[in-house]
């Protein structure tokens, strides 16, 4: 089996597995709870919030979550905004954002959606001219779960934060930590998105961070847990894998991506002419989207599936959806608009893997283009 869907989710790691068993089979107790079993899981908790707060150089606190869509959830409906304010949102943001930034404007926001280039990077002339002094709040991600391009997060936050320093700079980190090197100190961002299923982590586990000096609304209430922010007995088995997966990503995260590049670069390399690439010049190794002319991505995604290899079409959260927003963003022809392919990769593939994938889909493309095209 070649797994090249990595931006959907990743396989768990065999340590973060045994983690979980151990938590599963006898840390089973509720961190809240008084006796001593107890007391040690709710210190191991503040060790693992610590640890990856240290990994990522984190100025502030970091809440656990259900998942990314919750950690971004809690970022936009949760901080302190004025009813009617301005929100800005990139154009290409992933459905836990979009739709987020939909809600609100039917909630009486002033929502508006600021235009990317052709590898789905916020346009930033553009960005700028949408910041006022009625804007309370920006969320654009980190990498585009599905170009891979990286937005430069530094410094669309100062220029946010230049023309009103009240505003709230969110970022979905998503798809950017353990693939890129990521600052949080040095970005300058008061709210970000982490998320464990996409470094090898369970799934059901993620998390927020909130910079030193931003207060946001509890999201979800109950016993108080996550210092009153987000209610719920804690997820420990997912805590403490998560912590371990983030370490174990981010500790050679250069050296793993400067591999996983040369094989990306292998397959740019050796597609089809006529298919088209993202390649932008700020990329985060790990995805690469290509579209093909006339030829369903889905179809490709279940011929390669006979050979044990498994793509995607883009966004998993957004698949079995029919509109999607971004090749028309990209301003990708008619030809290539239900051609998209995902392929994104982790720090385990190899080139064996990248040689398997590049020569089947040499084959299965020039197969179903005498089909469609006669």
């Amino acid at each position: 089996m070649i797994y090249l869907d990595n931006a959907g989710t990743t396989p768990v790691l065999r340590e973060c597995a045994d983690i979980v068993a151990k938590c599963l089979e006898s840390d089973f107790y509720n961190p809240s709870a008084l006796y001593m079993p107890s007391v040690e899981l709710s210190r191991k908790i503040k060790t693992a919030r610590e640890e990856i707060l240290t990994a990522l150089r984190g100025d502030g606190n970091l809440i656990f979550t259900s998942s990314g869509s919750e950690s971004d959830n809690t970022a936009l409906f949760c901080c302190k905004k004025p009813n009617g304010s301005r929100i800005i949102v990139s154009a290409d943001e992933h459905p836990a954002v979009y739709n987020c930034a939909m809600e609100l404007q039917q909630r009486g926001y002033d929502v508006v959606f600021c235009g990317v280039d052709e590898y789905g990077r916020v346009k930033e002339d553009e960005f700028r001219s949408l910041l006022n002094e009625n804007t309370s709040l920006v969320s654009i991600m980190h990498v585009n779960n599905e170009t891979g391009c990286v937005n430069d997060i530094k410094k669309l936050c100062k220029i946010a934060k230049s023309v009103k320093p009240s505003i709230l700079f969110h970022s979905d980190g998503v798809q950017a930590v353990g693939k890129i090197k990521v600052n949080l100190s040095d970005l300058g961002v008061d709210l970000y998105t982490i998320s464990g299923h996409k470094m090898h982590a369970p799934k059901g586990i993620a998390g927020l961070y909130i910079r030193s000096g931003v207060n946001i609304r509890p999201y979800i209430f109950g016993g108080g847990q996550e210092g009153g922010l987000r209610s719920s007995t804690e997820n420990v088995a997912g805590i403490l894998s998560f912590a371990y997966a983030l370490k174990e990503a981010t500790a050679c995260v250069v050296e793993n991506g400067e591999r996983v590049s040369a094989l990306r670069k292998k397959i740019i390399d050796n597609v089809p002419e006529d298919f088209f690439v993202v390649d932008c010049p700020t990329q985060s190794p790990y995805i690469l989207y290509m579209a093909m002319p006339y030829v369903r991505g889905e179809v490709m995604l279940h011929s390669l599936e006979k050979y044990g290899i498994y793509i995607g079409t883009g966004s998993a959260c957004s698949s079995k959806k029919t509109h999607k927003r971004l090749p028309s963003l990209l301003g990708l022809g008619k030809e290539y608009e239900n051609g998209v392919i995902r392929v994104s990769f982790n720090r385990f593939t190899t080139e064996e893997d990248v040689d398997y994938f590049i020569n089947q889909l040499k084959l299965e493309y020039n197969t179903l283009k005498k089909y469609v095209r006669g």
